[in-house]
């Protein structure tokens, strides 16, 4: 037996009503085809999208011209590096993010002067490493060490070259890199290296080599509305920042929610089982 096709179908719903009325009813087949098939267009704008090259940024972080301002939390916008990477800046410090993770809230970053040098292998000066307390804070297991500029190797300790991790890209001199529990070596850089120093933060775990470990950066852990309860239910994260409104918003294929989009209702348990 053949199937009947659904123009079929429809072609035999309309010949039981007068030719003036089939415009009427195609119109208001469409129109039901539209309302079931039309997504909220929040949802579809805070779809997640990458830079080319690193994770893909979705909620609390949207890109600045590639997702809109409503699909992040107030103050997590970031840009599109030349490299292809996500770029946070942190206190005007520009900073690579190498890896999100969503799952815990977490985040690793690394200072491009660390990470990708210039053509002459020298490193460029930067800024201390400035984090705040409210959006962003270092994440436990992490370890605190200084950079020393200008840093003339024949007048320190033979077991200072091992940390050198490059030149200064101003002078003929180095860059040396100690962890801030090497006091005794931190006293005798800071008599001896005559370009300033900066501080920075690497992971507690990577001990070995500290070139090595400020390439691959730092994690730091953020603070935003939680988004876990919005994304089980099938929604996209995001934030209305209208200052009536001001507050977290879930973005659902049907529309706008508060918290979560709308779920099925669970099946009803099954009834009392007939004899047989």
């Amino acid at each position: 037996m053949i199937k009947p096709t659904l123009p079929y179908i429809l072609l035999k719903f309309l010949l039981r009503f007068p030719l003036h009325n089939h415009i009427v009813i195609l119109l208001f087949l469409v129109q039901i085809k539209v309302t079931f098939s039309a997504t909220a267009p929040n949802f579809t704008a805070c779809e997640p999208v990458n830079c080319g090259h690193g994770p893909d940024i979705s909620y609390p972080f949207y890109i600045t011209g590639k997702q809109k301002p409503f699909c992040g939390y107030p103050g997590f916008d970031l840009t599109c590096g030349k490299n292809g990477f996500p770029i946070l800046d942190l206190f005007n410090t520009q900073h690579i993010i190498q890896q999100i993770f969503y799952n815990n809230n977490s985040l690793r970053v690394s200072n491009p002067v660390f990470s990708t040098p210039n053509t002459s292998q020298c490193i460029l000066p930067t800024q201390n490493l400035t984090v705040g307390k409210y959006r962003f804070r270092i994440a436990p297991n992490q370890r605190n060490l200084f950079v020393f500029y200008g840093c003339n190797l024949t007048l320190l300790p033979e077991e200072m070259k091992e940390h050198k991790i490059g030149c200064s890209v101003h002078s003929n001199l180095s860059v040396v890199a100690l962890y801030a529990e090497d006091v005794t070596n931190v006293r005798v850089a800071e008599e001896n290296c005559r370009g300033g120093w900066v501080n920075a933060t690497v992971e507690d775990e990577k001990r070995g080599n500290v070139r090595e470990a400020l390439e691959e950066g730092f994690v730091m852990s953020w603070n935003a509305s939680n988004c876990s309860t919005c994304l089980n239910s099938g929604g996209r994260c995001g934030f209305d920042t209208r200052p009536a409104i001001y507050a977290f918003r879930c973005f659902c294929r049907d529309g706008v929610h508060v918290a979560q989009c709308n779920l099925p209702p669970p099946p009803s348990p099954p009834g009392p089982q007939q004899p047989g």
